[in-house]
């Protein structure tokens, strides 16, 4: 019997790569790199991931080679994006509040050769929040998709 979860990555691995901004609830502060070992679920809205700012600390990833899974979601809404399998994650900052909520970046490194994406400022971090902030509250399809 082949497994479930590999199948899933290498027709993932399929779709278009992914380059851009994506969030996750963070239940910690990233101290080191690490290679993940699953799919990581996350959304390009930062109202949909902290679920109408119900969390207190995300992730700001910089993705290099997600993939843009809301095409075949139930829920394209969700506007969600996955990390896949193997993508080398480096805290690109601390934790820290910006705009009333508490912000890691994390790079997503792309392959070698590829150039690194530039980290955005304070600024630019607290200006996404506040527009996010400005939109209106969106329906949660599946609670704690996008994190702790």
């Amino acid at each position: 019997m082949s497994d479930p979860a590999a199948g899933l990555s290498e027709a993932l691995a399929q779709l278009p790569v992914f380059a851009g901004y994506s969030w996750r609830v963070a239940g910690f502060e990233l101290k080191t790199p690490f290679t993940s070992d699953a799919v990581i679920p996350t959304s390009r809205s930062l109202r949909v991931a902290t679920e109408n700012f119900r969390a207190v600390s995300v992730h700001l990833f910089l993705a290099t080679g997600a993939r843009d899974i809301s095409m075949f979601s139930a829920h394209p809404a969700d506007q969600e994006v996955v990390l896949l399998p193997g993508a080398r994650l480096v805290p690109a900052s601390g934790l820290r509040e910006l705009g009333g909520i508490r912000v890691q970046v994390v790079l997503d490194l792309p392959p070698q050769g590829q150039p690194i994406p530039a980290v955005p400022t304070d600024e630019e971090i607290i200006a996404w929040v506040q527009a996010s902030r400005e939109e209106p509250d969106v329906t949660v399809f599946s609670p704690r998709r996008f994190g702790a």
